[in-house]
C-alpha cells in the first residue's frame, strides 16, 4: 500500500511527510475494519488483496478528519450524515462477506 498514491490522491506533496503517521494509522484501522467486515483471520493480508478499498478507507478518513464522531450535521443548504462502520464506498470494492455455516 504505497503512501505516495494517497498522497497524491489528497493532494499532499510526495516530499511532505509530516502526515505520513496520520496516514499510517488510517491505513491500519481501514484494514482492521476491512477484515472485520469481511470475517477472515487476522492472518490475511488485506493491504495486498484489496490495495484499493485501503487507498478509498484512508481518503475518507481524511475527509472527515475533526469530524468522526459525528452522526449528522446541517450548515445551510449542506447536510450529511457519517457512520461508525465502513463507507459504503469502500464496502464496494470488497467482495461479500464471508458466511461460516455450522
Amino acid at each position: 500500500m504505497p503512501i505516495d498514491e494517497i498522497k497524491a490522491v489528497l493532494g499532499i506533496e510526495l516530499l511532505d511527510s509530516s502526515k505520513d503517521v496520520l496516514l499510517n494509522v488510517y491505513v491500519k484501522e481501514g484494514t482492521v475494519l476491512i477484515k472485520n467486515y469481511l470475517k477472515v483471520a487476522s492472518t490475511m493480508d488485506v493491504q495486498t488483496l484489496y490495495p484499493e478499498a485501503v487507498s478509498k478507507y484512508v481518503v475518507t478518513a481524511m475527509a472527515k478528519r475533526g469530524n468522526e464522531g459525528l452522526k449528522s450535521f446541517a450548515q445551510g443548504s449542506r447536510s450529511g450524515t457519517y457512520a461508525d462502520d465502513l463507507p459504503e464506498a469502500v464496502k464496494a470494492l470488497l467482495p461479500s462477506p464471508y458466511i461460516r455455516m455450522r
